[in-house]
This record gives C-alpha cells, structure tokens and sequence, in this order.
C-alpha cells in the first residue's frame, strides 16, 4: 500500500532548525517535499497566514501545521496518520 502522506517541508537557507530537521529526515529516509519561503511566496503566505509568523522549519502533515518540530515530533504525527 502506497502512503498517501507527504510532509511538506517549509524551510529557508541558513536555517540551523531546519538543518536539524533535514538531518533526521535523512536518518530515517522520510520522503518529503520541501519549499523555500525566501523563493516560494506562496509558501510564506500560508505560513503567515496559518501561524501568523515565518517560523521555519514548519512541517504541512495534511491539514495539520507543526512549528519547528523535532524528528520524533514529526515520526509521531506521521504514525498516527497513517492509522
């Protein structure tokens, strides 16, 4: 069965949270998709619009919206999910 599920990185350049992040992302060879928000207005819009800031790293999981998660934030959410 194919996961329907893929986390939407937002994320910006020179960023030592999202380099965390992208760190355990690759540890654990999660697929995702990722958006610049220095290059991608529309990806800072809906941070700012959904958050109200441009917190990166911030992580789309379908309608759900974390904020600077950890890896096991993020395996968490991605876990119940799938369920």
């Amino acid at each position: 069965m194919t996961d329907a599920i893929t986390p939407v990185v937002l994320w910006r350049p020179h960023c030592p949270f999202c380099r965390i992040l992208f760190s355990g992302i690759e540890h654990h060879a999660l697929e995702v998709e990722t958006r610049n928000i220095w290059e991608d207005d529309e990806a800072r819009e809906l941070l700012n619009r959904r958050i109200g800031s441009e917190t990166v790293p911030s992580v789309l999981v379908g309608d759900e919206i974390l904020v600077n998660p950890s890896i096991t934030q993020l395996m968490a959410v991605l876990r119940e999910a799938k369920k």
